[in-house]
């Protein structure tokens, strides 16, 4: 077996411990909480040795920070954006994303890390939110604190449902649904503060 041969099996030997020590601190931070979880937990519950673990993560903050980096709140391209593309239609999107990673999610959230996650999410969603007004014009005819204050309200609206869909009692729903409530909830009155004709979905 010559050399070429043998890097693609490293490398997914490589991506299937990496994934397995990720997934073993996911499931031990739901059951104990972050705090309380050691390295050697991770380690044996991902059965691997301690050499293993610290030939991929200096510590367990920089796994937990691999987690996050997998997490990542995924943007629309808006070089590809166009005119007429649907107000907000990105939304579907990121609703896919945060449900594919549940687990994560919540794991993360009762993380110390936590807060930091929060920030960095609410950052870029308020970034999404004003490209997104720019694309309609908006921000050409709204003031400072119009413009923020309707950036507050789409990112806020949305991360409230977000908590919402992580409840046990909601994890249910499929993604679809719950965007189709945040659509039907948000765009009439975004649309009526910038005085636009957005087309807006049907009622819940």
């Amino acid at each position: 077996m010559g050399r070429d041969d043998a890097r693609p099996r490293r490398d997914r030997r490589v991506s299937k411990t990496r994934k397995a020590l990720k997934e073993a601190l996911t499931d031990l931070i739901l059951e104990k909480g972050y705090e309380a979880v050691t390295v050697q937990n991770v380690i044996d519950r991902a059965d691997v040795g301690r050499s293993t673990f610290y030939a991929h993560f200096v510590d367990k903050d920089d796994l937990l920070m691999a987690i996050l980096a997998d997490l990542e709140v995924p943007g629309p391209d808006t070089s590809d954006w166009k005119p007429d593309d649907p107000a907000f239609g990105w939304t579907l999107e990121l609703f896919r994303h945060f449900g594919s990673g549940k687990r994560l999610f919540k794991a993360v959230a009762s993380s110390q890390s936590g807060a930091v996650a929060r920030r960095e999410t609410t950052q870029r969603l308020e970034k999404l939110a004003q490209a997104e007004l720019s694309r309609l014009k908006a921000a050409r005819t709204l003031d400072a604190f119009k413009l923020q204050t309707v950036v507050r309200f789409l990112v806020g609206t949305f991360i409230g449902f977000m908590d919402w869909w992580m409840r046990e009692e909601n994890e249910h729903l499929p993604a679809e649904q719950v965007d189709h409530a945040f659509r039907s909830l948000v765009l009439p009155g975004v649309a009526n503060v910038l005085e636009l004709e957005l087309e807006l979905p049907k009622s819940l």
